[in-house]
């Protein structure tokens, strides 16, 4: 059997198991660029999304959360074209990775903590319900604590595929895709660019990628976790740290790049 077969064969099979959604939900491709883009939930996705959309000469949806309905998804191509993209030299594949600590607290702040988010009301109602949280003046009490968003998101882990809390490791389905750039959260601006400057991305472009969309409070992560729970979520996410290199205490030294990043936006205030 030859490699092109080979290759053939496995994206059938990940057609036919597909259950993270990186040949439909995830994808984004670009015959006009030669592109391939594997988004993962809160790795700036929304930002790059909406850059790659102006870079393809559209217009940015007023409501940003259209921008995920946007963009070609390699599952409405025929087996043949997802191998020449997948093979190609001609073709620029890449994704954005994330701390798994970061990432996990990261979806809580957005997802969860904002109880307004009428799209995940149901993990905060399964949450209240199973730990049976009180009820005062006949409503439900309105925070739900990270670790019982820990514990939820541990018992769907492998049953209820989420783009926020799936391994990216299964999401990227980095079996099958050869990436060209693994970018990494933690040194967004800069990783960006260098995607962008691949893709010969116009200055007007270029100049959008510094801006933040979805954003969370900022919170050291040690607020949030302690050891017991820090080794909880590495046992969860081990594919992930081990596979991207991410340290299993980093939690304890978000500080260094967070504080990086800081000195990196004040000194944008004098330029």
């Amino acid at each position: 059997m030859d490699e092109q077969t080979s290759l053939v064969d496995r994206i059938e099979a990940k057609r036919s198991q597909d259950s993270q959604g990186c040949l439909s939900v995830h994808s984004w491709v670009s015959f006009a660029h030669r592109y391939l883009y594997v988004a993962v939930g809160k790795n700036a996705c929304t930002r790059i999304k909406s850059t790659l959309v102006l870079l393809d000469g559209e217009a940015v949806p007023e409501h940003l959360g259209q921008v995920h309905n946007m963009g070609q998804r390699l599952s409405s191509l025929s087996t043949k074209q997802i191998a020449m993209i997948l093979s190609s030299p001609d073709w620029f594949r890449f994704c954005f990775v994330r701390n798994p600590y970061y990432r996990l607290f990261s979806a809580y702040k957005s997802k969860i903590l904002n109880y307004l988010d009428p799209q995940y009301q149901w993990v905060r109602d399964k949450i209240r319900s199973s730990c049976g949280y009180p009820l005062r003046d006949g409503r439900p009490a309105g925070m739900v604590t990270f670790r019982d968003y820990v514990d939820f998101v541990e018992a769907r882990l492998d049953s209820v595929p989420d783009a926020h809390w799936a391994r990216q490791t299964d999401i990227l389905a980095i079996d099958l895709v050869p990436y060209d750039f693994v970018g990494r959260f933690e040194r967004f601006q800069q990783d960006f660019e260098h995607v962008l400057r691949r893709l010969r991305a116009p200055d007007n472009v270029l100049a959008t990628r510094t801006e933040v969309m979805n954003p969370t409070t900022p919170m050291y992560h040690a607020a949030a976790y302690d050891h017991e729970l820090a080794d909880h979520v590495y046992r969860m996410y081990e594919a992930d740290f081990t596979t991207f290199g991410y340290e299993r205490d980093s939690w304890l030294f978000d500080h260094e790049w967070a504080s990086e990043l800081a000195l990196k936006n004040e000194s944008r205030r004098y330029v």
